[in-house]
């Protein structure tokens, strides 16, 4: 089972909480997304997320993965906030089979702005708030923000 920690607001993270101390299940539904596509002389990329969508807490969490990371279908979301460093809430979630996919021409990154912006306002037109994480080692960013464009 694979764990990720995730930062979310207080609002969020005692709303959580909440589910939690009640021992009530949070709905959970995880999906993968990928953005494939070129830039302009320098080839085709993809970059790829998982998603999981909380229901119950109008709230959905993504998550830009390695594109060499095995992905399994259980996953451990261990949330905190800043104003509770110290407690951690474990929520375990299953990847569904269902793969979106989008195509945007540019580099990694632009893909991850393009795909962060389309889902944060698809969420937020639902009434759920939107978190993006980046789980890529720091030097595949770097290199990602040091490519002559």
């Amino acid at each position: 089972m694979l764990q990720i920690l995730c930062m979310v607001d207080s609002e969020d993270y005692w709303q959580l909480n909440s589910f939690n101390e009640s021992k009530r299940a949070v709905n959970c539904y995880g999906y993968l997304f990928t953005v494939e596509g070129g830039k302009e002389g320098m080839g085709s990329s993809a970059v790829r997320l998982i998603v999981f969508e909380f229901s119950d807490m109008k709230m959905a969490v993504g998550f830009v993965t390695p594109n060499n990371l095995e992905l399994q279908k259980d996953f451990r979301l261990i949330f905190i906030a800043n104003d509770s460093p110290t407690k951690e809430i474990p929520i375990d979630c299953k990847l569904s089979d269902e793969v979106k996919k989008a195509a945007f021409m540019g580099d990694d990154l632009e893909k991850i702005e393009y795909i962060g912006f389309t889902l944060e306002k698809f969420y937020d037109d639902n009434g759920a708030k939107f978190y993006l994480h980046d789980l890529r080692p720091p030097a595949e960013n770097q290199e990602q923000q040091e490519q002559p464009k």
